[in-house]
């Protein structure tokens, strides 16, 4: 035998029927000099009858579509992250909760994208407000230290 791995090769295991095919078999008696060209996919489904008359038929339903709004939430809650512009965020909270609102009605897709705008929206709207409020806070500490250092000096 070869150095090369044969482990995966089918050929190489394949051995033709001596004595021409066995009843049953799966092999078609007029072309039994063909080997494997001339097996009976058929055959193969012997036990399982329901498949014998041909390829099962599968049907396939349209996905119901996506809710919109939820798309339009997810985005302006991402936006109102990224921006300092909070408000956008706000309003992806409020279309997150009428998105999933309509999604519970309807039947459409995008409940976990409704979600995930919520949570986007909450969070980032309460970081912005953090910040801002954190932001003007020191402003105006600093503000009244530089009034008290003009008064004091004066």
């Amino acid at each position: 035998m070869s150095s090369q791995n044969n482990w995966n090769n089918p050929d190489m295991y394949y051995q033709q029927p001596q004595s021409g095919p066995a009843a049953g078999s799966g092999y078609n008696n007029a072309n039994a000099n063909y080997g494997a060209a001339s097996y009976n996919p058929n055959a193969a489904y012997g036990a399982n009858a329901q498949y014998a008359g041909g390829a099962p038929t599968y049907v396939y339903q349209p996905l119901p579509p996506t809710n919109t709004l939820a798309i339009i939430a997810l985005v302006a809650s991402i936006f109102g992250i990224l921006s300092s512009f909070f408000l956008a965020g706000i309003a992806g909270i409020i279309m997150g909760h009428i998105a999933r609102k309509q999604i519970r009605q309807s039947g459409e897709r995008g409940d976990g994208l409704a979600v995930a705008a919520l949570w986007v929206g909450y969070i980032g709207t309460a970081w912005w407000v953090l910040f801002w409020v954190v932001y003007v806070g020191i402003m105006v500490l600093m503000f009244g230290v530089a009034m008290v250092g003009v008064g004091s000096a004066g």
